[in-house]
C-alpha cells in the first residue's frame, strides 16, 4: 500500500486496489450485503421506537451457515502485535485482595478500562482468569453488585479482570445520558449499525482482555473463562462463540433479547454463536420471573441451540445475579472448567 496525507491509502503505484485492500473490501460488501438482506423485516417495524416484547428473528429458528459465519469472524479480527500500553491508576491491597484498576489498549485509538482483583498473595505460578462482562448499567464494572460479585469470585480463588464495555462506565462518550431502557435502546440496542460496530468492538476487546492477562499478569492462557450478566450474558454468547481462546462461558440472566429489542443484524445475534461455543462448555443460569429477558420467547429458544456440553440452570428470582447461597454450581462449574 502506498502512503497519502492521511496514513495508508491501500492503493497500489498505479492506483489500483492492493489485493488485501481489495478482498478485504469485497468481504466487507459481501457481509453488509447478507446482513441488510436478513435485518430488513425487522428494521421495517423497528422505526427505532421501543417495542414491547423481544421478536423471534429467522436465526433462532435457523442460524445462519458455516460460510456466512465466517464473514462475520472478519469483523472481529484485530492487530495483536499492538502494545497495550498498559496503564495502572491505583492498587489497594485490603482484606486479603489485591485490587488494580488498569487501562489498556484495544485497537487503535481505543482503551478498555478495567478493575483486577485476586487474592494475596499472589501467586508465583501461571494462573487461571475470569473475564467478567457488566449488564447495562451506567457505572458499568463500577456498579456495586459487580464490584461485589468480582469479589466474590476473587474470594473462590479466582483472579477476576471486570472491564468496561463502550458507552458504560470510565467509557461513557455522551452517547448515552440517562441509561434508562428507553434511552439505552433507542440510541444503542435497536439501531442495528451501531449496535453491530459497539458488538465488534466489544469482541475485540475481550480479546485483548486476554492478551493483557496472559503478557502482563501471569496468566495461563489456556485457562480463561469468560462470565457475563444481563446485556454482558448475552454479549458473552456472541464473544464465546468468536473468540475461541476462551475455555468455557457462563451466561447469567440473558437470552436472545430483552423486553425492549425489536432487532439486529445477523452478525450481532446470539442465536448464530451460542451452538458455536462447543465443544467449550457452555453454563447459562436464568430467572423463572425474569421480566427483562422472557422464558419462552426469548431464553428457551436460544437455548435449545445450544450443543453438548451446555448446562442450564433455572432459579426462582427476577432479572438479576444469582442469590449467594445458590451459587455453588457455578463455583463447582468453574473450578472444573480450569482445573
Amino acid at each position: 500500500m502506498t502512503p497519502s496525507a492521511s496514513g495508508w491509502s491501500g492503493r497500489s503505484r498505479d492506483g489500483s486496489l492492493t489485493r488485501a485492500t481489495a478482498r478485504a473490501v469485497s468481504l466487507a460488501i459481501a457481509s453488509l450485503a447478507i446482513a441488510v438482506a436478513l435485518i430488513a423485516p425487522h428494521a421495517a417495524r423497528a422505526q427505532g421506537t421501543m417495542v414491547a416484547g423481544p421478536l423471534v428473528d429467522e436465526w433462532v429458528k435457523k442460524p445462519v451457515d458455516d460460510r456466512t459465519f465466517r464473514s462475520f469472524l472478519g469483523f472481529f479480527k484485530y492487530d495483536r502485535a499492538l502494545p497495550l500500553n498498559t496503564l495502572v491508576a491505583a492498587t489497594v491491597d485490603s482484606a486479603g485482595l489485591r485490587r488494580e484498576r488498569v487501562s489498556f489498549v484495544s485497537t487503535a485509538g481505543t482503551r478498555v478500562t478495567a478493575i483486577l482483583v485476586q487474592q494475596l498473595p499472589l501467586p508465583t505460578a501461571r494462573r487461571p482468569a475470569i473475564v467478567f462482562l457488566h449488564g447495562g448499567t451506567r457505572r458499568g464494572k463500577d456498579a456495586p453488585g459487580y464490584v461485589g460479585f468480582a469479589e466474590y469470585l476473587a474470594r473462590a480463588g479466582f483472579r477476576v479482570l471486570s472491564i468496561d464495555f463502550p458507552e458504560f462506565g470510565e467509557r461513557a462518550t455522551g452517547l448515552l445520558t440517562s441509561f434508562t431502557e428507553e434511552d439505552k435502546h433507542e440510541k444503542l440496542y435497536n439501531q442495528p449499525a451501531t449496535f453491530l460496530a459497539w458488538v465488534t468492538q466489544s469482541v475485540k476487546d475481550a480479546g485483548r482482555a486476554i492478551d493483557f492477562l496472559v503478557a502482563e499478569r501471569n496468566t495461563d492462557s489456556t485457562r480463561v473463562v469468560l462470565v457475563g450478566q444481563s446485556r454482558g450474558g448475552q454479549m458473552a454468547l456472541i464473544i464465546g462463540g468468536a473468540e475461541m481462546r476462551f475455555r468455557g462461558v457462563v451466561a447469567m440472566a440473558a437470552g436472545h433479547m430483552d423486553h425492549f429489542e425489536s432487532g439486529h443484524l445477523p452478525a450481532a445475534c446470539p442465536a448464530n454463536y451460542i451452538g458455536r461455543i462447543s465443544p467449550r462448555p457452555l453454563y447459562t443460569v436464568n430467572g423463572t420471573s425474569d421480566a427483562d429477558y422472557s422464558r419462552d420467547s426469548s431464553v428457551m429458544p436460544l437455548h435449545k441451540l445450544a450443543r453438548k456440553p451446555a448446562q442450564h440452570v433455572w432459579l426462582e428470582m427476577g432479572h438479576t445475579m444469582p442469590p449467594e447461597d445458590q451459587r455453588g454450581t457455578l463455583i463447582a462449574f468453574l473450578q472444573d472448567v480450569i482445573k
